[in-house]
């Protein structure tokens, strides 16, 4: 299994995890090659199942290194299967695994478009043609980031699945939370994600800023962190309205969070298919998406999609979900399809050639 970080608040790790947890056992081991490591705290689960962590540099800062050491991987085990997560950092490890023949080679597609700016999409025109060329099997998230990545190329859907029954709606942590939290009867707002361009972090520091200019009393709760955190703190902190952030990083019981907050929102600027957003419909949270997501993301009546150049529109909905009844919450409103234990049969199809 091959991906970049395995961070909490990163939807590919989550995604990843997932299906490492439906599928593992003796006749399904896994081994982990993680790019750009920053630390996990999935690596000791990882290890403690008897499965391999190896954490690769940067191959643009240490390519001698990076080549050096998927060499030896390759050299010393023996694979069925190479599930590739990544597309850039993904070709060098796609590559050695045709060399050395491994049978089942997957790139998998997890976003509409594979760069947050012109320049990089063009930049990363060479590497995706490259993995599409030393990859056998093509598998996405969604139609959206399949026909984005593979065009014409025949790809599987398969969904990013989670574990519904963690994620159902909990009163008991709502209350928990929430008193943890003193929110008393606070509109509690969302979001879960990595802060980067991608996911539009000073739209929501907008969209907070007419929520404060409404003058009703809340709270917003911004799980994640990455390369923008304190950019985008300091943008807060120039729109006045940093008392009404809590950012809280990566948090192991943010299930516990869906059920106490009352709306989520996810602006970003494109997505594959968030997890984030399966997880918040699934605790019956109203969600607000940027209409440039996927429809495909959208599994029950508590979702709207809206435009990303408008944040007092963002706020005037808010301020109507807020009084959504989570106890009329109906427990059927999240299909099967994004139920990790039907989607890891799909994913044990795409395994089977090897096993």
């Amino acid at each position: 299994m091959v991906t970049r970080g395995l961070q909490r608040s990163n939807g590919v790790a989550s995604y990843v995890m997932n299906y490492y947890r439906a599928l593992h056992g003796p006749e399904m081991r896994f081994d982990f090659l993680v790019i750009d490591d920053v630390g996990s705290p999935y690596y000791k689960e990882i290890a403690g199942n008897g499965d391999n962590v190896f954490l690769l540099p940067s191959y643009i800062k240490h390519p001698l290194k990076f080549f050096s050491l998927i060499l030896n991987i390759f050299k010393k085990s023996h694979y069925d299967v190479v599930h590739c997560n990544v597309v850039n950092s993904g070709v060098p490890v796609l590559a050695a695994a045709a060399a050395f023949n491994v049978p089942i080679r997957i790139l998998h597609s997890h976003a509409a478009q594979n760069g947050d700016v012109w320049w990089k999409q063009l930049r990363n025109k060479p590497f995706s043609a490259l993995a599409l060329h030393f990859a056998n099997k093509y598998i996405a998230c969604s139609h959206k980031a399949g026909d984005g990545l593979f065009g014409k190329r025949k790809y599987r859907i398969i969904p990013n699945a989670i574990n519904i029954s963690r994620f159902r709606y909990s009163e008991v942590a709502r209350n928990k939370i929430r008193g943890i939290e003193n929110c008393g009867d606070k509109i509690v707002v969302m979001t879960v994600g990595r802060i980067t361009t991608q996911k539009n972090p000073y739209f929501i520091v907008d969209i907070i800023r007419e929520l404060a200019n409404s003058k009703v009393d809340f709270r917003f709760w911004w799980f994640g962190d990455d390369e923008l955190n304190g950019d985008v703190q300091r943008y807060a902190e120039k729109q006045g309205v940093s008392q009404y952030i809590s950012f809280k990083g990566s948090v192991g019981n943010v299930n516990e969070y869906y059920s106490a907050a009352d709306v989520f929102v996810l602006p970003s600027l494109y997505e594959g298919l968030p997890v984030s957003g399966v997880e918040a419909q699934t605790a019956g949270l109203p969600v607000l998406f940027s209409d440039q997501i996927t429809r495909e993301t959208s599994m029950s009546v508590l979702t709207d999609f809206l435009p990303i150049d408008d944040a007092n529109l963002w706020a005037e909905k808010i301020l109507l979900d807020r009084h959504y009844d989570r106890s009329n919450y109906i427990r059927s409103v999240v299909s099967d399809s994004f139920d990790i234990r039907c989607c890891s049969k799909q994913m044990i199809k795409e395994y089977s050639i090897s096993m």
